[in-house]
């Protein structure tokens, strides 16, 4: 007579273990450290691509802050975003807006670029899709420390998937 030897599976577990407070800031300045990290310096060509699934509009701030306003484009189903947003910030302003704003990087009456009135080293740290499949830029500034989007600030919510792995939980 053979016997068989039946293993047995430790079943997974159906519920996560609910993180504590401090795993979950542990996680979020982790994360967040690395998406700044990452972040790309507006002034130079982007290094990755990131497509646009499909047509839609992109929010492109003026001036740090959003202060102001923004200008919305059209983006078409294909585009590579990246590129896209450098383009559009390496285009000079029109002359009668660049008097009234504070162009953070000089003060003569050079050729200035767009992206000079966003902050003194402002970089692209991702961007924030809303309900309505709009596009938003996430800044972050390394020489002033701030992340900002449009007119607020911005932070990165965490949450745990069912690997038990952290996740950016969108808004």
């Amino acid at each position: 007579m053979k016997v068989e030897k039946i293993e047995q599976h430790t079943p997974v577990p159906s519920v996560i273990p609910q993180p504590s407070d401090q795993e979950r800031a542990a996680a979020v300045k982790s994360v967040s450290g690395l998406v700044r990290a990452f972040a790309w310096s507006i002034h130079r060509p982007p290094t990755e691509r990131r497509v646009s699934e499909y047509r839609t509009n992109i929010h492109l701030p003026r001036t740090y802050l959003a202060t102001k306003g923004e200008d919305v484009k059209h983006v078409q189903c294909g585009t590579d975003i990246n590129r896209f947003v450098h383009a559009h910030y390496m285009e000079s302003p029109a002359i009668e807006e660049e008097k009234e704003w504070t162009n953070f990087v000089h003060e003569d009456e050079v050729v200035t670029r767009r992206h000079e009135y966003l902050g003194p080293d402002p970089r692209v740290a991702g961007y924030f899709f809303d309900k309505s499949g709009e596009i938003h830029i996430r800044w972050w500034d390394s020489f002033l420390k701030d992340q900002w989007m449009d007119n607020n600030k911005w932070t990165l919510n965490v949450a745990m998937d069912p690997s038990g792995k952290w996740v950016v939980e969108e808004d």
